[in-house]
């Protein structure tokens, strides 16, 4: 059997992933939907958790990372969605990958 592993690269050092028992329009579709809603949890996480003198300046660069991450997302959907691979560089992007899942 064969899974698919959906990876979003966001930087050198830093990736999100799901695996799909499928690799089509609607799991890829399902996997940037996920994305932006882990997009959207970070920023709303940092804003209730975060206690720190420096709060609005850490805020204000988190909402810059936050739009940041979206555009990227939203510049990529279409071609990930198509053609199961997209770029922005070589530290952002999105792809898949194959994995074979042995039953014995």
């Amino acid at each position: 059997m064969k899974i698919y592993e959906m990876i979003f690269h966001k930087g050198a050092y830093e990736k999100t992933q799901l695996f799909y028992k499928v690799n089509n329009k609607s799991s890829r579709k399902h996997f940037i939907e996920q994305i932006k809603l882990e997009i959207d949890t970070e920023l709303n996480d940092f804003k209730n958790n975060f206690d720190s003198y420096h709060k609005k300046d850490l805020l204000s660069l988190f909402n810059i990372v936050h739009k940041e991450s979206h555009l990227h997302i939203n510049t990529m959907a279409k071609d990930f969605i198509r053609n199961s691979n997209a770029e922005i560089d070589q530290h952002v992007f999105l792809e898949i990958k194959e994995h074979d899942v042995l039953s014995i």
